[in-house]
């Protein structure tokens, strides 16, 4: 059925393992590279190999003229002179025009500039003035108002005492017995005699053998000149307050106006120090003074001690000292009252 829908009648079967060579229109065709056949005309010169002087030229002279310039608008090489390049233009001159604005600009910059000068020469002054007013009046309200602030959080204490020191809490009858206790026992104090009279003697006699070399006898100066003139600065000694702990104990509490020992002593080397170096009187080898140095050294010490004896007192405290209750009575106890000394008097 398919065979003879897609065949014609007129054509006969091919059997194509039998079929003979096939025969092309037009003839065979001639083979290639035997060159051109009997008969034919020449195509063109035979060339010689590229780069032989002697050979024919590739390509045949022709009469062909490039267009030039001349009496036309057409804008083409030409052949009458030599082609020209075109320059670019130079950095110079490209940059001229930004060269001139930024002059420009810079001079309208130092203008401004020397006016902003001379408006500061010119009102300087009254402007500082006036700025120093500004923050003078704005100091002085900020310290009113943190004034009344604290008046408004914690009261006025101007009624009040001045100093923490004269802060007195209060006071019970046995505080107050201490407190009278310990007063009796400052007013004792004698600048000629007693247990603190003799500390301040003995700190100077020591103190003096320890930096000078020497005692205060071998450089003729009077040790108990010095703790008169210590334990009689005591100007004030004043017991404040005390504490009754309730278990046969007190602290009471004074404040104490004196003379600063260590400073007095360091006056009185300055006196002698450099005198004893020079003189070979200080050093590991102690060498004792002959009268006449011995006279030299009392003598300058004895000026310097009444020069320190005019210093002002100071103040300090308020020192706590400790109490027993005895026999119904409120007693001083002696080591406290040595120790609060040896710190309020600077016997170090």
């Amino acid at each position: 059925m398919a065979m003879s829908r897609f065949s014609r009648s007129s054509d006969s079967q091919i059997d194509p393992f039998n079929a003979g060579e096939p025969e092309l229109p037009g003839g065979e065709p001639e083979p290639l590279g035997e060159g051109p056949a009997s008969g034919a005309a020449d195509v063109g010169p035979d060339y010689a190999p590229h780069g032989d002087p002697t050979g024919s030229p590739h390509k045949l002279e022709d009469d062909y003229r490039a267009p030039t310039t001349g009496k036309r608008d057409y804008d083409a090489p030409s052949t009458d002179e030599p082609r020209r390049r075109r320059r670019r233009p130079s950095g110079r001159s490209a940059a001229g025009g930004d060269v001139q604005r930024r002059t420009s600009r810079d001079q309208r910059l130092v203008t401004r500039v020397v006016i902003a000068i001379v408006l500061l020469v010119a009102f300087g002054s009254s402007i500082v003035s006036c700025a120093a007013s500004v923050l003078t009046d704005a100091g002085e309200g900020a310290v009113d108002a943190v004034q009344n602030l604290g008046e408004t959080l914690f009261g006025d204490d101007s009624d009040g005492a001045d100093d923490w020191t004269d802060y007195v809490p209060e006071q019970d009858e046995g505080d107050r017995a201490a407190t009278e206790a310990l007063q009796a026992r400052l007013d004792q104090l004698d600048p000629g005699q007693g247990p603190t009279f003799e500390q301040v003697r003995t700190y100077f006699e020591q103190k003096i053998l320890d930096v000078e070399g020497h005692s205060a006898e071998e450089l003729g100066v009077d040790a108990s000149a010095f703790a008169r003139m210590v334990v009689g600065g005591i100007s004030q000694a004043r017991a404040e307050y005390a504490y009754d702990w309730g278990d046969g104990t007190a602290t009471a509490y004074a404040s104490i106006s004196a003379l600063d020992a260590n400073d007095l002593f360091w006056a009185l080397d300055e006196a002698v120090g450099d005198y004893l170096i020079e003189h070979d009187l200080w050093g590991e080898e102690v060498i004792e003074p002959t009268e006449e140095q011995r006279s030299y050294m009392s003598d300058a010490l004895n000026e310097a001690l009444e020069e320190v004896a005019a210093a002002e007192p100071d103040s300090f405290g308020p020192y706590g000292i400790e109490l027993e209750f005895v026999d119904d009575v409120w007693v001083v106890s002696e080591q406290s009252l040595a120790e609060t000394l040896e710190m309020a008097l600077s016997l170090y």
